[in-house]
């Protein structure tokens, strides 16, 4: 059962800017900042394999909902990665928190690899309200 309220976040309007933060992380340990996509990083501590914080810019534009469902952006940041990081990554994206807040799939493009694209997971009441999306 997963537990929402080891989480925190805080959203700037002005900015557009949604920052997510695990476990009372507040920035006071070293960790491994990766951007995911343009838009979305990720903070990994990687002696315990996990999530610290998730950093979200330009935020309603990743949130806005398509006639076909949520709007879905190319991991990117995994490309250049060696393997052993790019696998910690996926691990990492595959737990939780982080899947309270994306969701990762693959599209299988030919003639190229598949790659992998993510959306974001339903909002929570309070920040859904706040930025003007349904819960």
């Amino acid at each position: 059962m997963s537990d929402r309220s080891r989480e925190r976040w805080t959203y700037d309007d002005e900015g557009d800017i949604l920052d997510v933060y695990f476990d009372g992380f507040a920035g006071e340990l070293p960790v491994w900042t990766l951007e995911l996509t343009d838009n979305i990083t990720i903070s990994i501590e990687r002696a315990t394999r996990r999530a610290l914080a998730l950093g979200f810019l330009d935020f309603k534009r990743l949130v806005r909902r398509t006639p076909f469902g949520p709007s879905s952006f190319p991991v990117t940041g995994l490309a250049d990665l060696p393997l052993a990081e790019r696998d910690l990554v996926l691990e990492v994206l595959g737990c939780e928190p982080v899947r309270h807040w994306l969701d990762i799939s693959t599209v299988e493009q030919l003639p190229d690899s598949p790659f992998a694209v993510t959306h974001l997971e339903p909002l929570p009441g309070e920040l859904a309200r706040l930025v003007g999306t349904s819960a």
